[in-house]
């Protein structure tokens, strides 16, 4: 291994620590602490704190280590990836270990090999955990007002504009549909979605920014697109951690992070916008859309996302809408101004969408293109210009 690793392993049986100190013999560049012990012992001692490492000897089948186990992974070592160590492990049992947020898992009898590669994986593991250094990425998250506003055809187009001028400049952006049930930016985008969230959620225990590489898909502006899954897939498949996980890797990867939000809200989708630079609120010019946009304002504000990274978008907008409702109508409801503007167009965002086009490529003097060009020079001046890169507030209060 290139780097030198300090591990430490707490085993049940002096049996299995000779066994083990057998099968790790002639590890270069590696330091084994083995330890005949309990997880009790762990959790009650974390004096491993300062490993690299822990590999632990485990009964999946034992609530009460699975428990102990728990409180190990969450509280003593949240930077220090735990490898798990079992005897006769069905495939359930992996399953809820690696619900449990352990970095792989070695059956008995250990193999050498088995071992090396768990090693490697925890290895990468702990190193795409690291904060060596700040995450410089700017992190932009689209909220729909409604059903049917438009916040997705927004977003796949708005990354298509700021992919091929950041392109230019040497620097990238992707997008995260986290449309679980309904997601649709591979489709508008003619993407493949064979790979994508689906395999990210069925791997996250290995989630490090080679697998994030390996199921993003490149569409012809350099924009990444992250795909939701093909079959609909419940929302409590998804958890705040995940989300944490995936945003934050891609944060250090990509110079804009833009992401799709369902129009359900869940835990974890509050948890992709705490994690959010800028909110980006995607409202109809209609009575019920001005009316769901409000509802989601509200509901920002009770959680206590800070109003001043909270943008309103007004999709659909027609200067000469007639006497039935005014930009200034619609404000008033809101209780706050519009940011931006994109134009009605039926026509050539249909012809976009039905033949998966951006928008560049139907009509570069449509006015929706025009729109869509605006907001995305205006989000790169905000970036370029040193926008604050801040940990939003509620992400400040839940570390605390």
């Amino acid at each position: 291994m290139a780097d030198s690793l300090n591990i430490v392993a707490v085993l049940r049986t002096s049996e299995l620590r000779s066994a083990m100190s057998e099968v790790c013999s002639d590890m270069n560049g590696t330091k084994l602490d083995l330890r005949v012990g309990t997880l009790e012992q762990v959790a009650k001692k974390p004096s491993a704190h300062e490993s690299d490492l822990l590999i632990l000897d485990v009964d999946p089948a034992n609530l009460g280590d699975m428990e102990v186990l728990r409180g190990v992974v969450q509280a003593h070592y949240p930077q220090t990836p735990v490898i798990v160590t079992a005897a006769g492990a069905t495939l359930e049992d992996v399953r809820k270990l690696m619900r449990l947020g352990v970095a792989d898992i070695v059956p008995q009898p250990m193999q050498r090999h088995d071992l090396l590669t768990a090693i490697e994986v925890a290895a990468r593991a702990r190193k795409s955990r690291s904060p060596a250094r700040a995450p410089s990425g700017r992190v932009i998250s689209f909220l729909k007002g409604g059903g049917g506003a438009g916040a997705t055809t927004i977003a796949a187009h708005t990354g298509c504009c700021l992919a091929s001028a950041l392109g230019k400049k040497g620097q990238s952006a992707c997008l995260l549909d986290f449309d679980v049930q309904g997601g649709t930016v591979a489709l508008y985008l003619d993407l493949n979605d064979r790979v994508g969230l689906a395999d990210l959620v069925e791997s996250a225990e290995r989630l490090d920014t080679d697998l994030l590489q390996g199921v993003m898909t490149k569409h012809a502006s350099g924009l990444a697109v992250l795909a939701a899954p093909r079959e609909v897939t419940p929302l409590d498949s998804v958890t705040p951690e995940f989300v944490h996980r995936v945003v934050e890797t891609m944060r250090d990867h990509y110079d804009f992070v833009l992401i799709d939000l369902p129009a359900s809200w869940t835990i974890w989708s509050f948890e992709a916008l705490r994690r959010s630079d800028e909110i980006l609120l995607v409202a109809q010019m209609s009575v019920p859309g001005v009316r769901q946009a409000r509802r989601q304002l509200d509901t920002l504000k009770a959680e206590g996302l800070e109003e001043d990274h909270i943008k309103v978008i007004l999709n659909r907008y027609e200067k000469r809408w007639g006497s039935t409702i005014k930009v200034k109508e619609v404000e008033k409801a809101l209780g706050r101004k519009i940011d931006f503007f994109v134009a009605n167009d039926y026509r050539t965002v249909s012809e976009a969408l039905d033949q998966g086009l951006a928008l560049s490529a139907v009509s570069k003097r449509s006015k929706v293109f025009k729109s869509i060009m605006k907001l995305s020079d205006d989000l790169s001046k905000a970036n370029a210009a040193g926008a604050s890169r801040r940990e939003p507030h509620l992400a400040r209060e839940l570390r605390a």
